[in-house]
């Protein structure tokens, strides 16, 4: 009777309350991050070290062994899972509740880098990373036309990856597809064994080669220069050119190998199928987007799609940039789906209190 009683005497002030919550509920709609899943912080990190070219057992003894060892110090650890495998290594570090994920996070950081000197030469700096299960693409584009596999990938890598990055929101950009560049440096047995060639002291002696680095600076007058050995290979040529030293002299690289501009093995590939149109086609470069953790999934994806049209017109002709999957249209529709059901609830209390008003009320007025 409170409440019936107050707003029969104070309507200016009941209407008012009810205008205050109106005004903050248009606030956060407008203002809430519209994302499908919940900002959840799970208490896991993970640590994955890739060394290529090592066996399981190998990445078991030399790497993974190492990196627990160090974190096993972090407090607060709950229990810790690895996985040996072929070429890689994955720590993962769940910590009990309550522990804070960025502190958890920096911690196992600090101690992975006291012991990457300890880790065998060929392998990757280790990656930590905090468990986060929005960490998903939320759209897919396509980067399709008539370029070989390794030009198309060039220009997805070289351009579009840095400028879809660039959007307000965009936390990281995937590929998949196409071929990456690489350069193969081939040598036949006959000729490692004739010139008693190590193969590692080759490799070394072609990544000191390879390398631009600061040589310290000069002055002039009243001005100061810095100086930088410019020593990178610019083309095949400059590669074949390499002084080798080997037991019967100096020999130039294209004496000893075969030096060759070409691609990457392809391990996954990315192919393109529009049923619609009965369309295939698998010279694609997949670009998957991940928005930041507090980004808005709608407003990061509606500003992707603007920007698409102003990407294509700088593409090559016959190249064309397009949206193969949007779950922004997905989080909008539920989030149309969740107001509409609010509408009919507000429309269907007002009809039965209309209703109980006409038949109950009335009549005893």
């Amino acid at each position: 009777m409170f409440l019936t009683d107050l707003s029969i005497n104070r309507p200016v002030l009941v209407t008012m309350a009810i205008m205050v919550f109106i005004v903050f509920g248009v606030l956060a709609y407008f203002n809430l991050p519209l994302n499908l899943m919940p900002d959840l912080k799970l208490p896991y990190v993970v640590v994955q070290t890739v060394y290529s070219g090592a066996g399981p057992r190998e990445i078991e003894s030399q790497v993974t062994e190492p990196i627990e060892e160090a974190v096993a110090t972090v407090s607060q650890i709950d229990f810790m899972q690895s996985y040996s495998m072929e070429n890689v290594s994955i720590v993962m570090v769940a910590f009990k509740l309550g522990k804070n994920i960025d502190v958890a996070n920096q911690e196992v950081k600090d101690k992975v880098d006291a012991v990457i000197r300890s880790l065998p030469d060929g392998t990757d700096r280790p990656i930590v990373l905090k468990m986060d299960i929005t960490a998903f693409p939320i759209m897919d584009l396509v980067l399709s036309g008539n370029m070989p596999p390794k030009d198309l990938y060039e220009l997805a890598d070289g351009e579009l990856k840095d400028r879809i990055s660039q959007i307000p929101g965009v936390a990281r950009v995937s590929l998949t597809g196409g071929a990456k560049r690489q350069i193969d440096v081939r040598l036949t047995d006959k000729v490692v064994f004739e010139n008693n060639i190590s193969l590692s002291q080759l490799s070394g002696i072609l990544a000191a080669a390879n390398l631009d680095m600061p040589a310290g600076n000069f002055t002039h007058g009243t001005q100061e220069y810095s100086v930088r050995l410019k020593g990178e290979f610019q083309n095949v040529k400059e590669i074949e050119n390499t002084d080798i030293p080997t037991a019967f002299g100096v020999k130039k690289l294209s004496q000893l190998a075969r030096v060759s501009d070409t691609t990457e093995e392809v391990r996954s590939k990315a192919i393109y199928f529009n049923i619609q149109e009965n369309l295939k086609d698998d010279n694609i470069v997949r670009l998957s987007i991940t928005n930041a953790s507090d980004g808005n999934v709608v407003s990061v994806a509606e500003e992707i799609t603007k920007q698409i049209p102003i990407l294509n017109k700088g593409l090559p002709e016959g190249v064309k940039l397009e949206v193969m999957r949007d779950d922004s249209v997905f989080t909008k529709d539920t989030i149309n789906s969740t107001l509409v059901n609010i509408l009919l609830g507000i429309i269907f209390t007002g009809l039965v209190l209309f209703i109980f008003y006409t038949i109950c009320v009335q009549p005893l007025l």
